[in-house]
């Protein structure tokens, strides 16, 4: 696949940003916090991704805990489905920003910037003229298997 001389330039852009955040090789040994409150992807709820171009926000009264987390739903329908498979729904990586995890940082998305690959929910950051979901699609199988590599080498077995 031919990448553009715009993806060139975010993915050196994401690579400057990366570089701030941790020196090169440096393994992170606490990840930051992405569970503001406990709150699971930003208290968007997470049926929402699957159903529609854009992730609707749930409300605090109509939650689920599940592996400590509190997640938030838009109804309870949603809430109900989601009890039933909650592993079916969560976002891949834990919810860390799927293209930064590529070049091996864990990195908070912004919970608006997702995109659906097959049962595969990512989220991405957005970090000032880099689109992490650009990033991604120049080359997803490219950047899905160093993400897994990377993913199982920073936070191990889950």
């Amino acid at each position: 696949m031919m990448i553009s001389t715009l993806q060139k330039l975010a993915m050196v852009w994401l690579g400057l940003l990366l570089s701030l955040t941790a020196s090169a090789g440096e393994k992170i040994q606490t990840p930051p916090d992405c569970l503001p409150d406990g709150i699971g992807v930003g208290g968007y709820d997470v049926l929402t991704y699957r159903t529609g171009s854009t992730p609707v926000m749930g409300v605090p009264e109509i939650k689920f805990i599940h592996a400590g987390v509190e997640f938030h739903f838009a109804t309870e329908a949603n809430r109900q489905a989601f009890s039933l498979n909650p592993e079916s729904y969560l976002p891949e990586y834990d919810g860390w920003c799927a293209a930064t995890l590529a070049f091996g940082q864990l990195i908070c998305p912004d919970y608006s910037n997702f995109k659906v690959e097959g049962d595969r929910l990512l989220l991405f950051e957005l970090a000032g003229f880099t689109n992490g979901r650009s990033v991604w699609n120049s080359d997803p199988v490219g950047f899905r298997e160093r993400a897994d590599e990377n993913y199982r080498e920073l936070l191990g077995p889950r």
